[in-house]
């Protein structure tokens, strides 16, 4: 039996062609912007382009928001590997391909011929750290790196010295938690559950696992939240898919 992953099943979804066209037009149309960074960074690293228009080859004509400055030199991204992701009609739509310069025209493209996804429904999807994925908690007046994150809630390690610090059921509050460059106050967290982190053979390592529950969180927190999670998620995703084809290729 397969065992589906429960992340993907609620937060990606293949775009088909007919729905590319449609979203990237009628974002043109309305002159929203997209955001693109290079392939192995960090979305802190995005730059903004207005989208333009998308012709039947699936070219995508973008111009840079920059000042004056931005028009006398071609962007840093110019010619490699990009993400690009645009959000529009409460969907963020998220797909890759080169970034390139027309000299002449003085504007941007990309040609959209790999896979475009979208996020679907609602869900506290888990995020996991990673080289990619730097996650960090404040509470009780000591920062720790964390394990993952949800709209929800984070967990983190400690050790066993450490335990008296967080029981279980325990509120702490003005909390911080940083997700790459996006920080977001956490007014209260509690202390879900507190766990012994075992080796393979099952022995105490004298590490134990905090899991915390994020309480009355702002609808704006929660929402900055959902999305930066969002991005993160998706970045991933792609990032596994190119991996594949290379390991194919």
């Amino acid at each position: 039996m397969t065992i589906k992953d429960a992340n993907k099943k609620h937060y990606f979804s293949l775009v088909d062609l007919d729905e590319v066209f449609e979203a990237f037009n009628t974002a043109s149309k309305d002159k929203l912007n997209s955001y693109i960074w290079e392939q192995g960074k960090s979305e802190s690293d995005v730059e903004e382009f207005q989208l333009e228009t998308i012709d039947d080859n699936r070219k995508l004509i973008l111009s840079s928001t920059g000042g004056f400055l931005s028009k006398l030199s071609k962007s840093k991204l110019t010619d490699k590997e990009v993400f690009l992701k645009v959000n529009y009609n409460r969907f963020q739509y998220f797909t890759y391909g080169i970034l390139k310069y027309n000299q002449e025209d003085k504007n941007y493209f990309i040609h959209i011929t790999k896979d475009v996804y979208k996020s679907q429904q609602r869900s506290n999807y888990r995020l996991s750290a990673n080289v990619f994925v730097k996650i960090q908690f404040k509470i009780n007046d000591t920062v720790y790196d964390a394990h993952d994150i949800s709209a929800g809630g984070t967990s983190f390690s400690i050790d066993e010295v450490d335990l008296v610090k967080y029981p279980e059921g325990e509120i702490y509050t003005n909390c911080l938690l940083r997700l790459n460059v996006d920080k977001f106050e956490i007014p209260q967290a509690k202390v879900a559950k507190v766990w012994a982190v075992k080796d393979t053979e099952e022995n105490p390592t004298g590490v134990y696992k905090v899991g915390i529950a994020f309480i009355d969180v702002p609808k704006g927190t929660e929402e900055e939240l959902f999305k930066s999670i969002n991005g993160e998620a998706r970045a991933e995703e792609i990032r596994k898919k190119m991996k594949e084809k290379k390991l194919k290729s």
